[in-house]
């Protein structure tokens, strides 16, 4: 397995991956897959242009349907033919679209903080404008300064609980190359992607949708997916933001342990 994805466990066991959000690394995972490598192989890949992960033509296309291909070319070399699969926010997009295109291969989805898609085109528009903009903020003013400003976001706040992770979450994030973050940022936006709301109602496997009560906006979203997706189960983390797995991390892992089956 190369140095851009991180595994633990038994690799007879079966395969859960964790894909993880914008600006990090399959190492965020590290916290909840460790327990849960006794009885599941653990895959933590980094997303293409993050990490390690970096190795791709800058001047080619990023864009969710090749996110997804990668992904299936990676389990394809483990061999994971059928996986349990968690994602956080854009790793959730990922996880997302991921199921919708191989379903057969999904044993169990489990979505953080994940929006299916902006329906509305002026929006979406509004979004992709919004998004183009931190791309070349990020250019002109690099990844620390970026990495400051994105982390002041409300829907972190609950973040300055934990100083010491929110610091280790910024060093990491800062490690990445700022040509990749900007890329992904403005061809990985929301407003750049297909919704993906209709689909919702085909979702067969069991899906488990998490959100902080903190971060009101993906709360909201993770009722409504629970309303259209038929095997759904939904849990808020009440003091929690927008990355729950960050912040408690010992009753996530609980949850997934409690979820899977073994």
């Amino acid at each position: 397995m190369n140095s851009s994805i991180a595994s633990l466990g038994n690799p007879h066991n079966p395969p859960l991956v964790f894909l993880h959000g914008f600006l990090g690394r399959g190492s965020n995972w590290l916290e909840i897959a460790r327990p849960l490598s006794q009885n599941y192989f653990c895959i933590l890949p980094d997303l293409p242009g993050h990490g390690e992960n970096t190795n791709s033509d800058l001047s080619s296309p990023l864009n969710f349907d090749i996110l997804t291909d990668w992904l299936v070319r990676t389990l394809d070399e483990i061999p994971a033919p059928k996986i349990h699969l968690v994602g956080y926010s854009l790793g959730g997009r990922a996880a997302l679209t991921f199921a919708c295109r191989f379903p057969e291969r999904i044993l169990t989805l489990t979505l953080e903080s994940a929006n299916p898609g902006i329906v509305d085109n002026t929006e979406r528009a509004r979004r992709l404008a919004e998004d183009s903009a931190r791309a070349e903020s990020i250019l002109k003013e690099g990844m620390s300064a970026f990495v400051e400003q994105w982390y002041r976001m409300p829907l972190f706040a609950t973040l300055n609980k934990h100083p010491e992770k929110l610091s280790a979450i910024k060093e990491s994030a800062s490690r990445n190359d700022p040509r990749w973050m900007a890329k992904v940022i403005r061809e990985l936006s929301p407003g750049a992607q297909t919704p993906l709301w209709d689909a919702l109602p085909h979702l067969a496997f069991p899906v488990l949708l998490i959100a902080g009560g903190q971060d009101e906006k993906y709360a909201r979203i993770v009722q409504k997916m629970t309303e259209q997706i038929p095997n759904a189960q939904q849990v808020i983390f009440l003091e929690a933001g927008h990355n729950v797995h960050a912040e408690q991390p010992e009753e996530y892992t609980a949850l997934l342990r409690a979820a899977l089956p073994f």
